[in-house]
C-alpha cells in the first residue's frame, strides 16, 4: 500500500468509523411499533448512509409523507437517548485515530449525521477528543445538504491545504467531496456506500476492512 501521510484527515463517520446499523435499527424498530407496526424493515442495511429522511423515503417510497414523517419524529429523541449507545466503532480504528493523532495529523469528522447523536456516539466511544472539529448539516448556520459544501467550510475555517489533506469515506458523497475540494480520497469499501469496485485509479485507493486505515501512514 502507498504511503499517503498528510497533515490533515476529514473522516466520514457512519460506514467509516462506525457501524452505526445497530442503534439505526433498535430505534426504527421502536418508531415502527408506534407509528405502524406492519412497516417492513428489511433490507434497512442496504439503504443505511444517506440522511435518514433521504433514507426512509428510498426505503418506503409508497409511504405517504406524513406517515414518514411521523416515524422520524418517533426515531429521533429514542435514537439521541437510547439508539446511540447500539453503535459500535469499527475494528482498529479507535487505535488508528491515536496513532494518527500522535504524529501530529489533525483530525476532522464531516458526516451527514445531526450534531446531537454524532456527538454522542463519538463521546460514548471515547474519540471525541481526538477531532479538532466535528461538522455536521445542522452544527453551523446556514446548514449545508451537501458534504462538498462542509468540506469547503473545513477549508476556509481552518486554512487546510487540499494536497496536505486526505478525506476517507464510503460514499459517492464523500468522493464529490473530496474532488471539490481537491482532497486526496480514500474509499472505504466495509462500509454501506455502493462504489463501482472496478474503477482504480491513483485518486481512489479502497480499503476492505477498518484495521487498514492504519497503514494509510506506515
Amino acid at each position: 500500500m502507498p504511503n499517503f501521510f498528510k497533515k490533515n484527515i476529514i473522516f466520514d463517520l457512519d460506514g467509516t468509523l462506525i457501524d452505526s446499523f445497530p442503534g439505526i435499527l433498535e430505534s426504527l424498530r421502536h418508531a415502527v411499533s408506534v407509528v405502524d407496526p406492519t412497516l417492513d424493515l428489511k433490507g434497512l442495511k442496504n439503504h443505511v448512509g444517506p440522511p435518514l429522511p433521504t433514507m426512509l423515503s428510498r426505503m418506503w417510497p409508497d409511504l405517504p409523507e406524513d406517515v414518514r414523517l411521523m416515524v422520524l419524529s418517533e426515531f429521533r429523541p429514542d435514537y439521541n437517548n437510547r439508539g446511540y449507545l447500539y453503535s459500535v466503532a469499527y475494528p482498529g480504528v479507535t487505535e488508528a485515530l491515536n496513532r494518527f493523532r500522535s504524529l501530529g495529523i489533525t483530525l476532522f469528522v464531516l458526516t451527514n449525521k445531526p450534531v446531537i447523536s454524532t456527538k454522542k456516539i463519538l463521546s460514548h466511544l471515547g474519540m471525541e477528543i481526538l477531532f479538532k472539529e466535528i461538522l455536521s448539516p445542522d452544527s453551523v448556520t446556514p446548514s449545508f445538504s451537501m458534504k462538498s459544501e462542509g468540506a469547503l467550510r473545513l477549508i476556509q475555517k481552518h486554512a487546510l491545504i487540499a494536497g496536505e489533506t486526505l478525506l476517507v469515506g464510503d460514499s459517492p458523497d464523500d468522493l464529490n467531496a473530496a474532488q471539490v475540494a481537491g482532497f486526496t480520497f480514500v474509499e472505504i469499501s466495509y462500509g454501506y456506500g455502493n462504489f463501482d469496485e472496478t474503477v482504480t485509479d491513483g485518486t481512489r485507493l479502497r480499503l476492505k476492512s477498518p484495521t487498514e486505515l492504519a497503514k494509510l501512514i506506515d
